[in-house]
């Protein structure tokens, strides 16, 4: 299973962004670990996710997956340079505008 830490401002719909919320709640419905590490004021209202909101989002990162060990770290962002910082931190790198392909890619690793 995979831990999946979003951003939000430019990912989520709360934030403009093309991933409704509704899509965490099955990916956690089954067995992800979905996670908000962003500060943005618009992450999702009431949900039910862990949240690391530390403006340092390498920190952030890096303190969801001791949170969640063993599980396979993805940064989904729309950021710029977080594809090197996910890099950095040993995270799979997901930009939104390849988001459909990426929850195939896990649809197909569950069966």
């Amino acid at each position: 299973m995979a831990l999946l830490c979003f951003d939000v401002d430019g990912t989520l719909v709360p934030g403009i962004g093309p991933i409704p919320v509704d899509v965490l709640h099955e990916l956690e419905g089954v067995g992800h670990k979905v996670v908000i590490v962003s500060p943005s004021p618009l992450r999702p209202p009431d949900a039910p996710f862990p949240e690391f909101l530390s403006v340092d989002r390498k920190k952030n990162l890096l303190d969801a997956q001791a949170a969640n060990p063993g599980e396979h770290p993805v940064y989904i962002s729309d950021n710029e340079g977080d594809d090197h910082l996910s890099a950095e931190v040993d995270f799979e790198y997901v930009h939104p505008d390849y988001w459909a392909a990426f929850r195939e890619k896990l649809d197909s690793q569950k069966d």
